[in-house]
């Protein structure tokens, strides 16, 4: 291995002669490093044997997880029609309310979990980013208006920082809409009980008080 970057759900790695070996994590795809063979973690779908005598699984619970070996990542067209990284540089207000401007009849939960317009965000990180904009999942992007697209740019990169620093727990932090429905708490803002529906397959939590 050369090196290693991170794309959307993609780990990139740059090997020694040349080529990549991609691995695309979907729904619950994990690494996990390990010594004793005996510790090998359930739903391992691939194990590298390291030099240090140490091994890496790469385990799927759903066994939908990928795994690529390429010449270039440009081979895998998820990677080539992929969105802007949205907590880089390239990606800035104006690039979001062009998103915005550009599928105007997508409600706004779809267009997010859409990786060809905006990379790397999964369906709870959607659901926390636009609890935290204060809009409905369900609403359209084109009827999103200056000052809320303001307040969603703000939430996708406060939201995904907060995520960054909490990727190893095994729950997701106690203030987040999941965590606070599993455990039957309610609104972390009004209290109210966290309503539930259905947008493209994908459970979906929002407050109808506080998301407008």
């Amino acid at each position: 291995m050369v090196e290693a970057t991170r794309r959307g759900k993609y780990l990139i790695v740059r090997l020694d002669d040349g080529r990549y070996l991609v691995l695309h994590f979907t729904m619950g795809g994990d690494l996990y490093y390990y010594s004793d063979p005996a510790d090998r973690p359930r739903y391992s779908r691939l194990v590298f044997a390291l030099e240090n005598g140490f091994r890496l699984a790469f385990t799927c619970p759903r066994n939908i997880c990928r795994v690529m070996l390429v010449d270039s990542p440009s081979d895998i067209a998820g990677l080539r029609t992929m969105g802007p990284e949205p907590l880089g540089e390239e990606f800035t207000q104006k690039d979001l309310r062009r998103i915005l401007a550009a599928h105007p009849s997508r409600r706004i939960k779809s267009l997010l979990l859409d990786q060809n317009s905006i990379a790397g965000i999964g369906n709870i990180y959607a659901d926390e980013v636009l609890f935290g904009a204060g809009i409905r999942p369900e609403r359209a992007a084109g009827a999103i208006s200056q000052i809320e697209a303001s307040r969603l740019y703000r939430s996708i990169r406060s939201v995904l920082r907060r995520a960054i620093k909490t990727g190893g727990d095994e729950e997701f932090p106690d203030g987040f809409l999941i965590a606070r429905d599993e455990r039957g708490a309610g609104c972390p803002r009004c209290g109210r009980s966290i309503e539930k529906t259905t947008i493209i397959g994908r459970t979906t939590r929002y407050c109808s008080a506080c998301q407008q």
